[in-house]
């Protein structure tokens, strides 16, 4: 049977999370089956006979910027069946019905980051981009200094403040910052000896910074057991260079087709004098709601999409697959743009920071 836990059954999935994740800690699992699963949902297969769960993936949900609109969204994480239910289509089964529940919840578009992209290229999901990856340069290691955060309303509201602009300022698409967020997020690394630093820089009072307190140019976190690992680095580009590390990946998938297209328009001076209309021909064998000819109009505002009828007039037509699609608009359709160069009028969702773990 595949279903929803209850908040009572949750724990339950522990076991399946040790076997599949065992580099996980126990002080982790504590923080997050205490904190994560205070609002998240699992649904499993849950045998008939034994009522042992052997195949979860986990929806959590995040606020998600996306352009001008700002979406609940779920990561999906903790995908993963018990070693003896390997290989007989429990995790399709699971992908599937979660697709279906998202969709019927209007829900744009959701994200993870896989242990291995062919797992989910099969169910349409592309990668979108690579997890941000920075250190401080020289500069930012002589001149900046390292504040650690008060786990108090103050420093959270401070630290969420300064994140969510400065994110705003660079990305399209990133989870919003809260003082909760960031409780949350002092709770992940605490659970693994972490913690979160502001990086400040001292200015004298005649200049007009804030009087009394240096001024934040970046936010940083540690956490391990063992060795300190840098688990985040928002800062400018004068204080920052490339980590030396390959980051992890972030793939995502549409999923209400109607509904992400809300946050897509045309370019700023793209020329068009009103709107573009569009015959969209799109193929998704999964989301069957998405699959179909539509009208896709989009304007500097946003874009809409309508049943399609055989009397309606278009500037241009488009045949396109859920994955290519989804590719395109998270900025990955260099090629599909070549092939079609009025593509290059619509403003793709191609500034993207996503860095959750869990």
């Amino acid at each position: 049977m595949i279903r929803y836990l209850r908040q009572e059954e949750k724990r339950r999935t522990l076991p399946l999370w040790r076997e599949a994740f065992y580099q996980d800690s126990e002080a982790f699992l504590e923080y997050y089956y205490r904190e994560k699963t205070r609002d998240n949902r699992i649904l499993a297969k849950v045998e008939e006979e034994t009522g042992r769960i052997v195949s979860m993936v986990h929806r959590n949900p995040y606020r998600v910027q996306a352009g001008e609109m700002a979406w609940d969204i779920d990561y999906v994480v903790a995908a993963a069946t018990t070693k003896d239910r390997q290989r007989q289509g429990l995790m399709r089964g699971l992908l599937t019905r979660m697709m279906e529940d998202m969709y019927g919840e209007e829900m744009g578009f959701c994200f993870l980051m896989p242990a291995d992209v062919k797992i989910y290229e099969p169910f349409d999901f592309v990668t979108i981009c690579e997890q941000p990856s920075l250190k401080l340069n020289p500069k930012g290691e002589r001149e900046l200094k390292a504040e650690r955060l008060a786990d108090d309303g103050r420093d959270k509201e401070r630290a969420a403040r300064w994140m969510d602009r400065w994110l705003m300022e660079r990305y399209q698409v990133f989870a919003r910052r809260t003082p909760e967020y960031v409780g949350r997020l002092l709770g992940e690394l605490a659970s693994e000896d972490g913690w979160m630093e502001f990086l400040t820089i001292s200015h004298p009072v005649d200049q007009g910074k804030e009087r009394g307190r240096d001024e934040i140019q970046g936010i940083r976190c540690w956490w391990g057991l063992g060795e300190k690992e840098q688990r985040m680095l928002l800062a400018g580009d004068v204080w920052t260079k490339p980590a030396d590390r390959k980051p992890p990946l972030i793939m995502a998938r549409i999923i209400h087709l109607k509904k992400f297209l809300t946050a897509i328009r045309l370019r700023p001076g793209s020329g068009k004098e009103h709107c573009l209309s569009v015959r969209l021909k799109v193929e998704d064998s999964l989301c069957r709601d998405n699959e179909g000819t539509f009208l896709w109009v989009i304007d500097r505002e946003t874009s809409r999409l309508f049943s399609w009828e055989d009397n309606m007039k278009v500037q241009v037509s488009l045949k396109i697959t859920i994955a290519e699609l989804t590719g395109w608009l998270f900025g990955r359709g260099t090629g599909l743009c070549g092939e079609n160069p009025w593509m290059r009028e619509v403003q793709v969702l191609d500034r993207i920071f996503l860095d959750e773990i869990v």
